[in-house]
């Protein structure tokens, strides 16, 4: 059940980050799947013994991105008190500790398992998150936190699932689908009306 709470933020502010946040997170949804295809292409490059110079420019490019992103949480999470402030200064910890995995992946292997266990534990403060603000009162974008609480559970179902032989594209495809969550979540978030007093 929706917990009651009345807002006090100010509404322009709410509006201004949540539109950083939602843009952050587009370009690194698209960047994430560019990615992807970098990757297989840097592998091809390396087996005919070619450098791949252009491996390392998706990452710096994603790090900005998670810039804009982290941004924008740090103006949303100052306009709340309680446990809402809380929730969302862990999402933005969370961010922290995305962008530093993404800087860690440049290293060769030991790089990978770095970024492995941040993103572990950065979904699981998402959950934590995303678990708390789908019900908070004091929030206007329940809708959203709803959709991503749901998509950070399947990032992790995927993230297991791809590297378990033969059934690795069922993992590849809800990537996809959580990419998709992800974006309408934020969307949600950003359109949410801003209301003075949620009712119970």
């Amino acid at each position: 059940m929706r917990q009651q709470g009345t807002i006090t933020m100010n509404a322009n502010n709410y509006k201004s980050a949540t539109a950083k946040i939602f843009y952050g997170v587009l370009g690194l949804s698209i960047f994430s799947i560019i990615g992807g295809f970098v990757s297989a292409a840097a592998i091809v490059a390396s087996v005919a013994g070619e450098t791949a110079w252009y491996a390392t420019v998706v990452p710096i490019l994603t790090v900005l991105f998670y810039v804009y992103y982290f941004i924008g949480l740090g103006t949303l999470y100052k306009e709340f008190t309680g446990n809402t402030y809380n929730s969302l200064k862990k999402v933005r910890t969370a961010a922290i500790l995305s962008m530093v995995g993404t800087l860690c992946s440049l290293i060769p292997v030991a790089g990978n398992i770095i970024d492995g266990i941040l993103a572990i534990i950065a979904a699981i403060l998402c959950i934590q998150a995303y678990g708390y603000l789908r019900n908070a009162g004091d929030f206007p974008g329940t809708a959203g936190a709803k959709t991503l609480y749901t998509a950070t559970i399947l990032e992790i179902i995927a993230a297991v699932l791809s590297i378990i032989p033969l059934i690795g594209i069922v993992g590849a495809i809800l990537n996809v689908i959580v990419f998709i969550m992800v974006i309408v979540g934020w969307a949600k978030i950003k359109n949410a009306p801003i209301n003075q007093v949620i009712e119970q």
